[in-house]
C-alpha cells in the first residue's frame, strides 16, 4: 500500500483504491448527512437480531416492543451525529457494502470521560446501559489510562444484503496500518464472536470482557449474560 494513501486527510471524500487486496476495492469517506444515514441504516439492519441491541433496547423501552430494525435506526443515527460532530468521519467499502464509523484521536479527545454521577443519571432510566458504560470505562482505563491518545473504531457493520469480497478489509486495513505509521493505537467494543474474531484477524487483541445482564439480574443468579469484548490494537505501540 502505497504511504501517502494513509496521509490523506480523514474526512477528505477522496477515493481511496486500497492496493493490498487481490481484488482491490475502492473506499471513500465522508461526514456528510447521507454517509450518516447509510451507516445507520446498515448497522440497525444488519445488528437487529444481536443480543447486545436487543438487551439495550429492552432496557430502554420494555420488553413488549418488539425489536425492528426502524427502532435501531433512531438510536444508532444519533450516536453517529455526536461522533461526526466531534471529529469523526464514515468510511464506506464497494459502494456502501460496509462501513465504520472511525474517530481520530482529536475526536475521542474531545469525548470526556463519564463522571459517576453522570452514569449515576444514566442509570434512573437505562440501568443495563448504564452499567455497560461503568464497566467499558473501567477496562478502557485500566488499558490505556486517560491520557493516552488513541483511535477509536465504531459501528463496524456489513449490509447483509451483500457478498462483496474484501469489502470488510478495505474499511479496516488502512487505518490500522495509519494507527501504527501515527504511534497511536485503537480501540474497538465487540458486540459478539463473530465480530470478535474478525478483529483478532486484523491484530486487535481482547482486554476485557463486559457482562450485561437483563435489569433487576447480576452475575451469579443463575441468568445468562451478554458478553461484550473489549479490544486494543498497536498496543503497546509500535510505531512503523
Amino acid at each position: 500500500m502505497a504511504e501517502d494513501k494513509l496521509d490523506l486527510p480523514l474526512a477528505s471524500g477522496a477515493n481511496i483504491s486500497v492496493t493490498s487486496l487481490q481484488n482491490p476495492t475502492l473506499i471513500t469517506s465522508s461526514q456528510s448527512e447521507e454517509y450518516q444515514h447509510r451507516l445507520a441504516d446498515v448497522s440497525s439492519r444488519a445488528t437487529v437480531s444481536d443480543a447486545l441491541n436487543i438487551l439495550f433496547q429492552q432496557d430502554k423501552t420494555g420488553d413488549a416492543v418488539p425489536i425492528t430494525a426502524d427502532l435501531l435506526y433512531k438510536a444508532v443515527q444519533g450516536r453517529i451525529q455526536v461522533k461526526v460532530k466531534a471529529g469523526a468521519s464514515i468510511v464506506e467499502a464497494a459502494g456502501f457494502a460496509a462501513l465504520v464509523c472511525w474517530e481520530p484521536p482529536e475526536a475521542t479527545a474531545k469525548q470526556s470521560w463519564h463522571s459517576e454521577e453522570e452514569i449515576d443519571e444514566i442509570a434512573t432510566t437505562r440501568p443495563v446501559f448504564a452499567q455497560f458504560l461503568r464497566d467499558m470505562q473501567d477496562c478502557k482505563i485500566r488499558t490505556l489510562g486517560k491520557e493516552q491518545k488513541y483511535w477509536n473504531m465504531s459501528l463496524m457493520a456489513r449490509d447483509p444484503l451483500r457478498k462483496d469480497k474484501g469489502a470488510v478489509r478495505a474499511v479496516i486495513e488502512p487505518y490500522v496500518a495509519r494507527a501504527r505509521k501515527e504511534g497511536v493505537p485503537i480501540w474497538l467494543v465487540a458486540a459478539n464472536e463473530r465480530a470478535r474474531d474478525v478483529y483478532q484477524y486484523f491484530g486487535f487483541r481482547v482486554v476485557g470482557i463486559v457482562w450485561s445482564y437483563p435489569k433487576g439480574r447480576v452475575d451469579g443468579d443463575g441468568q445468562k449474560g451478554v458478553p461484550t469484548w473489549c479490544m486494543v490494537c498497536n498496543w503497546p505501540v509500535e510505531k512503523v
